[in-house]
């Protein structure tokens, strides 16, 4: 099974409309909390092996492989 597409655009503008809208921050400290949880989200998902750095929706979850042709990531490191 393969991850979905991490999409830091979408992410972003959810987080900012939830802390303007629901929360009543402001636009800065909103746009600085979702920039915050963005960044935070793209390095949970960057393979941390040193010679892949490639994001889990490049890896097979079930078998771990990096489906990035030229890498030879063999699992996906947390």
């Amino acid at each position: 099974m393969l991850e979905k597409q991490f999409n830091p655009d979408v992410l972003y503008n959810k987080v900012v409309h939830f802390y303007i809208d629901k929360k009543g921050y402001s636009k800065e400290k909103a746009n600085e909390i979702a920039q915050s949880v963005v960044q935070k989200e793209a390095q949970r998902r960057i393979c941390k092996n040193e010679k892949c750095k490639h994001f889990s929706h490049d890896h097979i979850r079930n078998a771990e492989t990096c489906l990035v042709g030229e890498c030879d990531c063999q699992e996906f490191i947390k």
